[in-house]
């Protein structure tokens, strides 16, 4: 592999060096490029040089930075985005002040595979304050509990002490789907009643719309009025997931747009938007008509989706990221733990941050606590009150 040399940071002492796209040589592209194809995963595309080119395209050059370390050869690609600290719950709704962060694209640096070991990527991560630019935290979004990356940021002392190192959500599950190789390997998954159950859908989605429900890949840039219309006619226009049409133009010319519909008759049953990721695909959200509510349309467009996956063949995986699917297929979904960490400066600021954001969890974990037991089975309640009612007669009786 050859050396990597760039654009020098003068505070760095030589250990990492930074890059904007145009400053970056032919040589580094090249060793880019090969460290990309070592890897894969459910964020596996957003490490490499051909997505960095669609937010080139998009975003200001001062948004993007590539941090390089020549040995052994490890590559970071940097965002920068104005982002809430935790977008979810009380503090999504209370917190709504946004702080600048650098994102590392694809939520770890990429090495060969045994040419780094978590204190190399710890030390990586230490050098890396000092990317150019203000900045709040450098966001990792979703690192695999046990991955390199994991043990490099929990472990690592100089690191501890260089940031402060903050779990928003703390660790979460991500349910994946591991795709058979035939149709038949995939329905042989299911129990009996599930089959029928899937198959039961299906008929009544044909029967209320006039026509067998089917899947409608989209994977070209001619393809994206047709994506935005079907978002629309389910009263989605409005969802967060959703990119720039520039953007969605900017994917398709590199072959990294594709998106599916799932229809019946004339009517959009659903709409499933991800990303492929080598032999993944990484699904960012998945919309369906809630007037089908009653024929379970999400359940109905996941198994359709899978029986497309296995014919097509590209892809041997389906990743959900963060979060519980509405229905959970047990037979066929896996989970791993993972989680979004920030590396937070050590500002007052931060520091600030992170107590009001301690202090709103642990109330509203205590609000969820206090409302389930006033929603506590009726017999538990009589049982409490007859206690309390036991300690007051006691009570009485020694005074």
């Amino acid at each position: 592999m050859s050396p990597i040399t760039g654009n020098r940071n003068p505070d760095q002492g030589g250990s990492v060096e930074f890059a904007t796209w145009a400053s970056l040589r032919p040589e580094h592209h090249a060793v880019w490029r090969e460290l990309h194809l070592t890897h894969d995963g459910h964020q596996f595309v957003y490490t490499g040089p051909v997505f960095f080119e669609t937010l080139v395209e998009t975003e200001p050059a001062d948004n993007l930075r590539l941090a390089v370390r020549r040995a052994p050869s490890i590559f970071a690609a940097l965002r920068m985005r104005r982002k809430l600290l935790d977008p979810h719950g009380m503090a999504g709704l209370l917190l709504r002040w946004r702080i600048r962060m650098w994102t590392v694209l694809g939520s770890e640096p990429l090495f060969a595979p045994g040419a780094a070991d978590s204190a190399c990527v710890a030390s990586f991560l230490c050098d890396m304050a000092a990317v150019p630019g203000r900045y709040d935290a450098l966001e990792l979004q979703s690192v695999e509990v046990g991955s390199v990356a994991w043990d490099a940021v929990t472990a690592s002392r100089d690191l501890k002490e260089k940031f402060l190192v903050y779990m928003p959500n703390g660790v979460r599950l991500c349910h994946t789907t591991q795709l058979p190789d035939s149709h038949d390997a995939y329905l042989a998954q299911f129990p009996r009643k599930k089959r029928y159950n899937l198959a039961r859908q299906l008929r009544q989605i044909a029967e209320k719309l006039g026509g067998e429900a089917h899947v409608v890949p989209l994977d070209t840039a001619e393809a994206i009025p047709e994506l935005t219309e079907a978002i629309r006619s389910l009263g989605q226009e409005g969802s967060a997931s959703l990119l720039q049409q520039k953007e969605y133009v900017a994917l398709a010319r590199r072959g990294l747009f594709l998106n599916f519909i799932v229809r019946a008759g004339s009517h959009t049953v659903a709409v499933i938007l991800g990303i492929p990721s080598g032999a993944t695909y990484y699904l960012h959200k998945i919309m369906y008509s809630h007037r089908l509510v009653q024929y379970s349309p999400g359940t109905s467009a996941m198994h359709l989706m899978n029986e497309w996956f296995i014919a097509d063949g590209r892809f041997k995986r389906l990743d959900f990221g963060f979060g519980d699917p509405e229905r959970k297929f047990s037979s066929t979904n896996t989970t791993v733990e993972r989680a979004r960490i920030l590396l937070l400066r050590r500002t007052w600021p931060n520091h600030a941050l992170v107590v009001a954001h301690r202090t709103v969890v642990s109330a509203e974990r205590l609000a969820r606590k206090g409302l389930r037991a006033l929603r506590a089975p009726r017999p538990l309640v009589e049982a409490m009150r007859g206690r309390l009612k036991r300690l007051s007669a006691q009570a009485a009786a020694h005074t």
